[in-house]
């Protein structure tokens, strides 16, 4: 088997003390780990320059943290991470997350001898750090069309490695959003070849006390939700527009579009009679629905208040 290096790359705001947990579960002494690069969107944490130091102290000379001095959000830090990784294989999570351990060599080594370019993993959610050691083990299954297995499954967890080559033709995220799940998901499996996928459980988010699997802390920022629908929305509509996708493709981004515009109505108490029977229909006849009002829903996320935009 060939040499491999990997490149990890974490954005980070306000993380703290949890991102050296994931940098531990990183295995960061992994002689295939060639870079951990840690992309800091203007942290306000007042300890963070100190202690950022200390970071870099302790894992020289793999870690790599680059200072911004606005705060752009983290489908553009992505990006810039992404840009300036140096590894053959190009490995994405959050940065209060925790791998499983050995896990990233094992994608790394499957990736190679399976021929693919792109992986997604399984994250949970859990209150309990034990269960992390009882997945040893990963089961994996291969799509050779992984643009149409990614919109089927509704696959955009931050769990996902992809070749160098993969990263770079893909583009990187939609740089004129402010959060990089969906976006960058679509973005990889329009430009990979072979997809390896796992549902055994991968990337761990671990909760607070205070937390459920429904509910997110007001640290998250999965907690906005007019944030992500927003996202979720822009990202498919700029998507459609911008590829020649299958008509299956087509119908099932259509149909995730117009359900966010209903899950946005229902959360901001906005529904209507029609308003459902639109939704109805729009699970049949998106492309209809979509013809007839695409540009209408646009505008009305773009109207959306507490929404964040790049500068």
């Amino acid at each position: 088997m060939a040499s491999l290096s990997i490149s990890v790359v974490l954005t980070h705001f306000n993380k703290g003390p949890l991102l050296q947990r994931t940098i531990e579960s990183l295995n960061p002494d992994l002689p295939e780990l060639s870079e951990i690069i840690v992309v800091d969107d203007c942290s306000t944490d007042p300890q963070w320059p100190e202690f950022s130091k200390h970071l870099e102290e302790l894992y020289f000379p793999k870690l790599k943290i680059i200072r911004n001095q606005d705060n752009q959000g983290p489908a553009r830090r992505l990006n810039q991470g992404g840009n300036n990784a140096q590894g053959d294989y190009i490995f994405f999570m959050d940065a209060d997350d925790v791998l499983v351990p050995n896990r990233l060599k094992d994608i790394a080594n499957q990736l190679q001898v399976s021929n693919c370019d792109l992986f997604y993993g399984n994250k949970v959610k859990t209150h309990n750090l034990d269960v992390i050691q009882q997945h040893p083990n990963m089961d994996t299954s291969i799509s050779e069309d992984p643009l149409s297995f990614i919109i089927q499954h509704n696959i955009m967890e931050m769990c996902v490695m992809s070749t160098k080559s993969v990263w770079q033709k893909s583009g990187g995220c939609n740089p004129s959003l402010f959060i990089q799940d969906e976006s960058l998901s679509l973005q990889l499996g329009r430009v990979a070849q072979k997809l390896l996928f796992t549902e055994t459980p991968t990337v761990f988010v671990i909760l607070d006390e205070e937390e459920t699997k429904q509910k997110r802390g007001n640290n998250r920022l999965s907690q906005n939700l007019n944030q992500q629908h927003h996202d979720t929305f822009i990202t498919i509509y700029d998507f459609l527009n911008s590829n020649q996708l299958t008509q299956s493709q087509q119908h099932k981004l259509k149909q995730k579009a117009l359900s966010t515009y209903w899950k946005s109505l229902k959360f901001r108490n906005k529904k209507t009679f029609i308003e459902f029977i639109y939704y109805i229909l729009g699970k049949s006849y998106p492309e209809k629905l979509w013809v007839k009002r695409q540009a209408q829903l646009k505008s009305y996320f773009e109207q959306l208040d507490h929404v964040r935009k790049p500068n």
